[in-house]
């Protein structure tokens, strides 16, 4: 379907399903980093009229029942059909990140095309790469992009509108209804990175108002690692780095494991820009903040920067980020930690997911003592840092000793005052991964099984049943892992 030259455009970050039992992990800040790269590589190919909707986040934590496993997070249909048809876009993009959230893009993309039935839906994300055969089923979707889409929409676009004479036939990653031929993860398309997001369209509504809230979040032990007065600040996102080189089994990384640098000065001119217009929290959503030495050299920078306007400026780490960044050798990286807390850092958050050497893809208690993790907990304690680490259950085939272990190592820890909380989450098996490939071949479930479970509630704070693949009892297994949730960490009798 052809487009005009310079068409209207409006990306839509779709609601979200939460499972009605694990409201404790629910929280505001959810910035699209999708929408700033997406709608920044169009500004860059000077596509103008660009609007965007965060379906997700714009009424705050708005809930309404799902089935009878979720609720939904996002504005009420009715009110995205009137925001769609009074703005009348000709084209229309969609993201699909999460597989547990499947259900809810698929519904979004049936509103888009009800609510503008002539305009052109574009939809992409890691899920629609991974799966675009369940999205393409929806006759909703136009156009499905494969991989990192900043380039591939902007020559998708210029055919569309014939801007060039693209043959849309040969361009990589693009695909439609019944011209589908996805590629591996090793052949998806890269983006060019260096180029600009699109903060003014994301971060501000038209109105002027700062679009996202700060964290909120419901009777959650991470509640006392953010700032009391968060709720009158600005934030904003950085995403220094995207890949990850580890490739953990469970890890939807697995299929980006070259790390590539964003570009560090653009990124700090972005952060004094944000800071002058009012921005003081920075969130770090980069698992891979300080693996690579580029990020140090923007550690550097934002440090000089903090102390000109008088350290009005925090860099936080809620995602999780590596062990290994905060160890020079066998000891603390002392300098680098120092380095991290004059720029503004006040929480770290650290992924050890389990102490059992057979889940411990990264490897962290080969190559560390448990005396030297310690003593890094320590180092980050008198440097004036919140420590907060992130832990998984549910490992297939993990007993319920091995369960155990890590909840009382934990909350040694807790005990003795070396950390400040720690999440957990259950695994959450993705398309893809290898616990998924090898759940499959174990004849646990086969794709059309997966995805009716997907479409009754999947998520990584749900433990249902057909998903539970360890050795501990569901029951059980639920019970640990709400009580974490709340910060208990007393265990039942196994």
């Amino acid at each position: 379907m052809p487009v005009s030259r310079q068409p209207r455009i409006a990306f839509l970050q779709p609601g979200q399903l939460v499972p009605q039992d694990a409201l404790d992990a629910l929280h505001s800040f959810n910035v699209s980093t999708t929408g700033l790269a997406i709608l920044g590589a169009l500004l860059d190919a000077h596509y103008a009229d660009l609007h965007f909707l965060d379906v997700a986040c714009e009424d705050g934590d708005k809930l309404r029942p799902w089935n009878d496993n979720l609720f939904y997070k996002g504005m009420d249909d009715a009110d995205v059909e009137a925001w769609l048809q009074a703005l009348a876009p000709e084209v229309v993009l969609l993201t699909s990140m999460f597989t547990s959230d499947f259900p809810a893009t698929d519904h979004m993309a049936s509103l888009v095309k009800k609510a503008l039935p002539r305009a052109t839906l574009i939809l992409g994300g890691r899920h629609a790469s991974l799966m675009p055969h369940w999205h393409l089923a929806n006759p909703a979707v136009d156009w499905l992009i494969q991989g990192e889409g900043e380039q591939t929409l902007v020559a998708l676009l210029d055919a569309l509108s014939r801007r060039s004479e693209q043959d849309i036939g040969k361009l990589a990653g693009v695909f439609r209804a019944g011209h589908l031929e996805p590629a591996s993860p090793k052949a998806w398309p890269e983006a060019k990175l260096g180029g600009r997001f699109a903060w003014d369209q994301v971060l501000w509504k038209p109105g002027g108002d700062w679009r996202y809230k700060e964290v909120i979040l419901h009777g959650s032990p991470k509640d006392h690692l953010y700032k009391q007065n968060a709720t009158a600040l600005r934030s904003a996102p950085l995403l220094p780095t995207r890949g990850c080189p580890l490739a953990c089994r469970f890890c939807g990384s697995h299929f980006t494991p070259d790390m590539r640098p964003v570009g560090i000065d653009r990124l700090f001119d972005d952060i004094v820009m944000l800071h002058e217009r009012g921005a003081r929290i920075f969130y770090n959503i980069s698992e891979n903040f300080c693996l690579d030495p580029e990020d140090r050299k923007l550690v550097h920078k934002l440090a000089d920067f903090r102390d000109k306007v008088g350290g009005e400026l925090v860099l936080t780490n809620p995602n999780s980020t590596f062990l290994p960044t905060y160890m020079n050798g066998k000891e603390p990286d002392v300098e680098h930690i120092e380095l991290l807390r004059r720029a503004g850092t006040d929480l770290i958050t650290i992924s050890l997911e389990t102490f059992s050497p057979r889940f411990d893809d990264k490897k962290l208690f080969k190559r560390y003592t448990m005396q030297q993790v310690e003593s890094l907990w320590q180092a980050l304690r008198r440097a004036g840092f919140k420590v907060h680490l992130y832990m998984m259950t549910g490992f297939p085939g993990q007993t319920v000793q091995e369960l155990f272990s890590d909840v009382r190592q934990i909350d040694n820890w807790l005990q003795r005052g070396l950390i400040d909380a720690a999440s957990w989450s259950n695994l959450l098996y993705l398309p893809g991964t290898p616990y998924y490939r090898d759940a499959i071949a174990a004849g646990h479930f086969d794709e059309a099984l997966f995805r009716s479970w997907i479409d009754s509630g999947f998520n990584f704070f749900a433990v249902p049943e057909r998903f539970n693949f360890s050795e501990v009892p569901t029951g059980l297994l639920r019970e640990v892992l709400a009580n974490l949730r709340r910060g208990c960490y007393e265990l039942p009798a196994s």
